[in-house]
């Protein structure tokens, strides 16, 4: 499977990103560089509930259930999302019918009726939203970490926004943030699969998407770091999910793509190693992994796993020594390496075969780097890598300010003390 994408930039400022692949239906995504941290405290959660009622009937398509029966008759699927940093329509559909996904997403955008009392029924349902968001373990951590750390300037539970917030929102609210917060500026429409007729494409892009503002759309991009060591408690729960965490050493910027690519395979082969030594040499949890948190200006990058309260101390202290010895040692070597770049092959052939995995990479590159990401020249960066690459730009790894972040049963170690006693 090729990947030979192209990127457009129409005079009204809108990108578009057209990825043809051999295939009989085509994937399609129209996402607006606006999301949840570029809300105010009284807009918590406005994007979310725009994006359902952009779904909730247009003067086309009044209906929800309309909406469905002409997707169905065409061949096709459509959905819509929204995070921390993004809102986003997508859908796939039959190749020969992709001008007319492209014809809903408009009308979506363009003659959503946000109808008085469907608002106030998509009101009641973003509520029940919320609370079954608030029930999941992960969704708390997310949160808690997003509030300790980042003062709730990365993904967390305020896509959602509050119950007060949700209950405040008005039909006028709305249109207005979406005309203030919508623009050819900041949206990026990427098309992955079959393209017939590309040229085509593009003009009908161009003609339905006129509608749009070219207007400049801010984004808030500033984050603050506090290094913080806290428990969420959950007395109910039998097990601590733990994170212990550090700040990134490289910044999230295209000259520093080789970098960060060092660091992710030092990053790899520490998770190896704290697996085979906390969970298949002392059985003390389940699963073990690397993770990150923060958004294009910050990160911390770290270990993420879960444990009995018995265990936690011993689980912190196997991690710090672990970590200190792959640290100082560089057990790592070029055939290690070799060998994930060949384990790499595996999983480069499932996303070239996929449009949604090719698209969702296509978006993220673009809006990190303004950039066509090229698949090709990335992998030869990745094959580039050596193990003196990975020791020196991996140093200074464990030197930053690090945060320890605990949620679920009670405990009384001091988890940092355990960390500094025994990394060394």
């Amino acid at each position: 499977m090729k990947f030979e994408p192209t990127l457009h930039k129409l005079p009204s400022g809108l990108t578009v990103i057209l990825d043809p692949m051999d295939l009989e239906t085509t994937t399609i995504s129209v996402l607006f560089k606006t999301g949840s941290r570029d809300e105010t405290p009284a807009e918590m959660g406005i994007t979310h509930f725009c994006e359902h009622m952009l779904c909730k009937g247009t003067t086309r398509f009044p209906t929800s259930r309309a909406f469905d029966n002409f997707m169905d008759f065409n061949g096709g699927t459509k959905n819509a999302r929204t995070n921390n940093t993004a809102l986003e329509l997508c859908g796939r559909i039959l190749a020969e019918n992709a001008n007319l996904l492209l014809d809903v997403f408009a009308d979506q955008l363009q003659n959503s009726l946000f109808d008085p009392e469907k608002i106030e029924v998509e009101r009641t349902v973003i509520k029940d939203e919320l609370r079954r968001a608030s029930d999941k373990p992960e969704r708390q951590l997310i949160d808690f970490i997003s509030g300790k750390l980042f003062n709730y300037a990365i993904g967390s539970l305020r896509t959602l926004g509050t119950y007060e917030t949700i209950d405040s929102f008005t039909r006028d609210q709305m249109l207005a943030f979406l005309q203030r917060r919508l623009s050819a500026q900041n949206c990026i429409i990427t098309v992955s699969g079959k393209i017939i007729d590309a040229d085509d494409m593009l003009t009908h892009i161009t003609e339905k998407f006129a509608f749009l503002g070219t207007h400049f759309v801010p984004m808030n991009t500033s984050i603050t770091y506090t290094p913080t060591v806290a428990h969420n408690p959950r007395p109910d729960d039998k097990n601590i999910k733990l994170r212990i965490l550090f700040p990134d050493i490289w910044p999230l910027e295209y000259e520093c793509r080789f970098n960060n690519k060092c660091v992710g395979k030092f990053e790899r082969f520490l998770g190896r190693q704290l697996f085979d030594v906390v969970r298949r040499e002392n059985g003390l949890v389940y699963g073990l992994q690397m993770t990150g948190y923060g958004n294009e200006e910050f990160g911390v990058s770290g270990v993420a796993t879960e444990t009995a309260p018995e265990n936690i101390e011993r689980v912190v202290a196997l991690i710090a020594k672990t970590a200190h010895r792959v640290y100082t040692e560089n057990p790592i070597t070029d055939d290690d390496l070799i060998r994930f770049t060949h384990k790499n092959k595996l999983g480069n052939a499932d996303w070239l075969e996929s449009a949604s995995q090719r698209m969702a990479t296509l978006i993220d590159f673009y809006a990190d780097y303004g950039r066509l990401y090229d698949f090709y020249e990335s992998n030869r960066m990745v094959d580039s890598i050596r193990r003196d690459d990975v020791i020196k730009n991996s140093r200074g790894y464990f030197d930053g300010a690090m945060s320890i972040i605990t949620q679920g049963a009670t405990f009384s170690a001091d988890l940092a003390d355990i960390w500094h006693e025994n990394f060394k």
